[in-house]
């Protein structure tokens, strides 16, 4: 009896931190999968933006509530018809030859924090896709691991993420 075996495109990823070759910039950790989000790598670009704000103070989007997925927060900002200039950046930012990037979610900054937070500028916040309400939206300071609710009229500094799936 002939037997198959499948054979999986495995990525092995870097060292926490590290430059992933041809993934669109650094391997920050691996994520298991979770409510609906499947088990994926994370990677954070090489590149940040500086004094974006998130979007309108006093507007709330529907379906940018999520704190594990990114995509689908940064899809409903862009999809709002307003303007969101921190997902905008990262939706538009491109390495590698990799167009998926999002702006990461309230969960992401922290686990950059945990795994690697030596890639981030100390003396800032970084926001995240995750909005609390219409006036608020989560940002992290990586220098004490510190993580707030803030007004989404301030300005601040935007990595974008990209997701590399794991095969099964």
């Amino acid at each position: 009896m002939d037997t198959q075996v499948a054979t999986h495109n495995v990525l092995t990823p870097p060292a926490h931190g590290e430059i992933w070759p041809g993934q669109g910039g650094r391997f920050i950790c691996t994520m298991p999968a979770l409510m609906g989000v499947p088990a994926r790598h994370l990677v954070v670009s090489e590149g940040e933006a500086e004094d974006l704000q998130y979007g309108p103070y006093g507007l709330d989007v529907p379906g940018a509530k999520s704190q594990i997925d990114g995509p689908a927060n940064t899809q409903a900002l862009i999809d709002s018809g307003q303007n969101h200039p921190a997902a905008q950046w990262a939706r538009a930012y491109t390495a590698d030859g990799h167009s998926d990037f999002y702006l990461p979610t309230r969960l992401d900054l922290v686990m950059a924090h945990i795994c690697a937070s030596q890639l981030f500028n100390q003396q800032d916040y970084y926001w995240s896709s995750t909005q609390t309400s219409r006036t608020s939206a989560f940002v992290q300071y990586f220098e004490y691991g510190s993580s707030y609710w803030y007004c989404k009229d301030g300005e601040f500094r935007v990595r974008a993420f990209r997701w590399v799936l794991l095969t099964p």
